[in-house]
């Protein structure tokens, strides 16, 4: 229902010798990464500061040139992944342009221990190691950040359809309760990292592809003296494989910088989205099987739809003093304003929040050992209004609500790098909750009142440990929680739910790190996730929802991930490839609901087992030809397991060419997907009710095949 975003950018200040790269500073004045990283600190924006100081310096060569270097800066401090404690991915901006590229689903869905259901371009559910998979119609349960704007609501939900994939640079994303410094979200955090520009350009692509689809997205960068701007403007329009299902989107972003000196510079990002999409919903089993193309009959009678308009903003202030800190302040906000028709009533509701963040970074360093000292605190402030109305008039009000929902995080956080070999990454979050709940509605009286949730700390410890240079272990334990929804926190009649409390876990993990030869990488980590205080919205009408804690939940699994560059990739032809698998068994432990008892069986919405191939072929230098394949098992579509979707294997292809006549440049795209016309459920509506004779509708028909041609051209 509400968005929110991090954008963080911090300065290494020691050389870290690892087998993928080496980071050198000399004593913060310089910053010497490979070309790929320097194109990356360059684009950020970031300043290094300081002298030269030669006892940091020591000899290190790269373990191969034909292994690309993988850094991140999830901590705040740029470490080859390497040398991370924690289970981290990044999500490249070349795999984000693969395939159609509409939103940023089909590049998260290849990540290990993420699952995206995709039901229609405005109706998603992300679940990141079968955290989340019981929400019914959205993401919650994770924090996400675009640049310095929270996208994650105050009740802990995200809406991730409205991305533009064209503005994001990369994407880390981090999984599980890893992370102490955005708010120990349960299922992970996901930090969007907001294009910059290197250089002058302007370029347009033009898309087109299979049921109605198009797309136009207009980018542009500026740098003029200690200015950088880019900006980017799309428009959507699709009509969708199924009946009532027309989607427009449009988006507008702009992110600039602007350095006042070596050690200071101002970001402000602004990002805005409109967006009218048709509700198909979901489909009973007959219904699936036989006629996917079709909607809901309910939703397609009254022609529901969701339309939203919404705005964001993020302004962050850093400054670097000569005494090895970093001061960062943001601060943060967006509206939303939002009407759904649907087949039972009229849901109109508003929302805008204001938050101030907040930290001050310290390097120590003590000949061969390096520590970081973070911490800092986050407020967060949103106002929440929620009306329904009957279908037959605009007048006839029959729910009145106001929230207003604010948090604080206080966090800290200590990584040390004991020498080349030893890192150690240890953090604290301290939250703490409250909502006031107004009722203008007052037919069945006022329930208005106020509650506050206990102050929730939760730790996180990682060790990573180069055993030599081709091979790196880690283990982590950490703690997460999960806030109830809106809807959870108030019962049948309006009144508020004060006995429900936040949904917590505990997370252990270990893991390696490997390369096995000079152009094979290889990782596998296994974890187990304790969660208790299980949040169940126990459906009682179509549009009627109690939450309650109902038990506890065990979430099991092993995730391997591997590249293997066949050809050199210096040279052509190269090829590259690439595949990931994840093994688990999240099931109930210990859940009882409404006298029965569910305990060990599987979570519905799960599957155990999942697994990519992927394979990148470059003929050419300017050619590029993609194939992947991406497999789901069967999923359960409710608690007691009493029926499964099937389980299903997508095929994709694509070929590209690159082309630069002087300063101008273009690029041909054209995709198959869904290569097999495989018949598919590619979201689950988890637990959905039967009324009457009707079967529940649990399937949402995924596109058949589908074609897509994109044409990009631009000046530089």
């Amino acid at each position: 229902m509400k968005r929110a975003f991090k954008f963080f950018t911090q300065k290494a200040m020691i050389k870290v010798r690892v087998p993928y790269d080496t980071i050198k500073i000399n004593n913060f004045k310089q910053m010497k990464y490979s070309t790929q990283i320097i194109l990356y600190l360059l684009i950020s924006g970031l300043n290094v500061l300081g002298q030269n100081n030669p006892k940091i310096q020591k000899d290190t060569t790269l373990l191969t040139e034909e292994i690309k270097e993988i850094t991140i800066t999830a901590f705040r401090s740029p470490y080859n992944l390497f040398n991370t404690p924690a289970p981290i991915n990044l999500i490249t901006a070349q795999q984000l342009e693969t395939g159609s590229s509409f939103t940023p689903i089909e590049a998260l869905n290849q990540v290990p221990g993420v699952l995206m259901h995709h039901g229609t371009f405005n109706t998603n559910r992300l679940t990141i190691r079968g955290i989340g998979s019981r929400t019914l119609y959205a993401t919650n349960k994770i924090k996400a950040y675009f640049g310095e704007i929270p996208l994650t609501s105050g009740d802990g939900e995200t809406t991730l359809e409205d991305i533009e994939n064209s503005a994001i640079n990369r994407i880390e994303l981090i999984k599980g309760p890893s992370s102490s410094l955005y708010g120990a979200g349960l299922a992970g955090v996901i930090l969007f990292h907001p294009k910059s520009v290197l250089k002058n350009f302007v370029q347009n692509q033009t898309s087109i592809a299979s049921f109605g689809t198009v797309k136009n997205t207009l980018t542009a960068g500026i740098i003029s003296n200690n200015l950088n701007i880019f900006a980017l403007g799309s428009a959507l329009k699709s009509n969708g494989f199924r009946e009532n299902n027309k989607t427009n989107r449009s988006n507008f972003l702009i992110n600039s910088q602007y350095s006042f000196s070596a050690r200071s510079n101002l970001q402000v990002l602004l990002k805005s989205t409109a967006m009218k999409a048709f509700i198909p919903s979901s489909l009973n089993l007959p219904g699936y099987q036989n006629s996917p193309e079709k909607a809901a009959s309910n939703w397609q009678n009254i022609e529901g739809f969701e339309e939203y308009t919404n705005g964001q903003f993020g302004i962050s202030f850093n400054y670097f003093t000569p005494k090895n800190e970093k001061i960062s302040v943001a601060t943060f906000g967006s509206f939303r304003v939002a009407e759904e028709l649907r087949p039972f009533n009229r849901l109109k509701e508003s929302s805008k929040f204001i938050g101030w963040r907040a930290y001050i970074q310290k390097v120590i360093i003590e000949g061969n050992s390096k520590y970081t000292f973070t911490t800092g605190l986050e407020f967060f402030r949103e106002k929440y209004n929620w009306s329904t109305f009957s279908n037959q008039s605009t007048n006839d009000l029959l729910s009145d609500n106001v929230e207003k929902r604010q948090y604080e995080n206080l966090f800290i956080q200590l990584e040390s790098a004991f020498s080349n070999r030893l890192f150690i990454s240890a953090g604290l979050n301290g939250n703490f909750t409250r909502y006031n709940y107004i009722d203008e509605f007052y037919d069945n009286g006022d329930q208005s009142g106020e509650y506050s949730y206990k102050p929730v700390l939760s730790p996180r410890l990682g060790v990573n440990y180069l055993v030599k240079r081709e091979l790196s272990v880690f283990g982590n334990v950490s703690h997460g929680f999960s806030t109830p929804t809106f809807e959870e926190t108030l019962l049948p009649e309006g009144e508020l739910n004060t006995d429900i409390k936040p949904e917590s876990g505990l997370n252990t993990e270990f893991g390696i790190r490997t390369q096995i030869t000079d152009r094979i990488q290889f990782s596998a980590s296994y974890y187990r996730i304790y969660v208790k205080n299980l949040l169940v919205a126990r459906r009682t009408g179509e549009d009627a929802y109690i939450g309650v804690n109902a038990g506890k939940s065990m979430h099991p699994g092993l995730e391997t991930e591997i590249k293997w560059q066949v050809f050199n990739p210096k040279k052509f032809p190269s090829l590259t490839l690439s595949g990931n698998a994840t093994f688990a068994n999240y099931h109930f432990k210990d859940f009882v609901d409404e006298g029965v008892d569910y305990s060990g069986k599987n979570l519905p919405g799960t599957a155990k087992n999942t697994w990519l191939i992927l394979a990148n072929l470059n003929p050419t230098k300017n050619t590029t030809l993609n194939a992947w394949h991406r497999f789901t098992g069967e999923m359960a579509v409710n608690d007691a397991n009493s029926d499964y979707s099937d389980s299903f294997g997508i095929s994709n292809v694509e070929a590209k060419y690159l082309g630069k006549i002087r300063n101008f440049k273009y690029e041909l795209k054209a995709g198959i997907q869904n290569l097999f016309d495989v018949h598919y459920a590619s979201m689950l509506t988890v637990n959905a009710p039967s009324f009457g004779d009707n079967l529940p509708r649990y399937y949402y028909p995924g596109n058949p095949r589908n074609y897509y041609v994109s044409v990009l051209i631009g000046l530089e």
